[in-house]
């Protein structure tokens, strides 16, 4: 079966085998393979912390197809999100009028902001192409949200995600190339190797006035907001989940930075709590949800539940050796594409 869980340090051979290509711009997965096993461990630590208010933790997952012994793919919460960055553009609409000359009645510009600090972010979803199938990206991205709803004192009253920007078929961004290559000289792949070494250089890079959009190339303007080719599943995914784009965007390559209130995020918000009960029948495999363990060693795949009175939710005795469960624990589930509560 493939589930969920939480990194650990052996995964880390198999993280590091991702294709560079596809993890070009996301800069919660450092190529580095020391980088990476030293953000393997403050995961490991995050998951053992007691936590009574969301701090510096870092929460990351992979999802792994357990017959194969295979690692598919990673998703990450931060309880933090400035820990992954400070600073953001925001768009902004400057009215104007003229009596006498034909002026435009708005002008938009790119101002920096500060990442509101009331934040934490999911971030660092990739899955293997060979795993883009029966539903398991929505698995992997849903999943998360089904830990926060389990452990909502870790997690701050807004969620952010941070979605790649676009990038065109060199591999270079548009956005930097008309914006941040003026203040700092840098390639953008340079630029992405620098960030996943450290982010303290960023104010230094960041323009002191705001920017005009109109004055920057077309193929800028058109960028501004605009995800990567591989991340609109993603961006669709969370706008199902009640995110919303208000405006801001990536300071180095402009990818759109969309946020929820945690609790009306649809799958934190409409999951339930069930009291599982194993199953001696086949059960329908229409009514699939994405089922989780309450658990900090945290465990959730694809699976039937029907659900029975008295608040009981039959699974498979597969699912629950999955989940790591026994007969009588209780597990969490939510819809994989839509409201159920009707």
């Amino acid at each position: 079966m493939i589930a969920i869980r939480p990194i650990r340090q052996d995964d880390c051979q198999a993280i590091s085998e991702f294709p560079l290509d596809s993890l070009l711009g996301m800069t919660n997965l450092p190529r580095d393979i020391e980088k990476l096993r030293e953000k393997i461990r403050r995961s490991e630590k995050s998951f053992r912390k007691k936590v009574d208010q969301p701090g510096d933790e870092e929460y990351y997952f992979v999802l792994e197809d357990f017959s194969q012994n295979q690692i598919g793919g990673t998703c990450g919460i931060l309880a933090d999100s400035t820990q992954s960055f400070e600073f953001i553009y925001q768009i902004e609409h400057l009215n104007r009028s003229s009596g006498h000359l034909p002026t435009p009645k708005e002008l938009k510009i790119l101002k920096v902001a500060h990442n509101p600090a009331d934040s934490s972010e999911v971030c660092a979803l990739y899955l293997q192409r060979s795993f883009r199938k029966s539903g398991l990206g929505r698995l992997l991205a849903l999943s998360r949200f089904l830990f926060m709803a389990a452990f909502p004192e870790r997690f701050k009253r807004r969620t952010v995600a941070e979605l790649r920007g676009y990038l065109d078929e060199q591999k270079t961004s548009p956005f930097w190339n008309a914006i941040g290559c003026h203040f700092c000289s840098l390639s953008f792949a340079e630029i992405m190797e620098q960030f996943h070494q450290l982010h303290d250089f960023i104010p230094e890079i960041l323009p002191e006035y705001p920017l005009y959009i109109p004055l920057m190339p077309k193929e800028a303007q058109e960028v501004i907001g605009k995800t990567h080719d591989s991340t609109r599943p993603a961006y669709q995914m969370l706008i199902d989940e009640n995110f919303t784009w208000n405006q801001e965007v990536d300071v180095i390559e402009g990818g759109p930075i969309l946020s929820c209130r945690t609790q009306e995020i649809r799958s934190f918000q409409e999951s339930r709590l069930v009291q599982a009960e194993i199953a001696s029948e086949s059960l329908d495999p229409s009514h699939e949800f994405v089922i989780a363990n309450e658990k900090l060693d945290f465990r959730a795949c694809l699976a039937p539940i029907q659900l029975r009175e008295g608040g009981k939710g039959a699974i498979s005795e597969e699912t629950a050796y999955t989940l790591e469960i026994n007969d009588g624990d209780v597990i969490r589930y939510s819809s994989v594409h839509h409201s159920f509560l009707s």
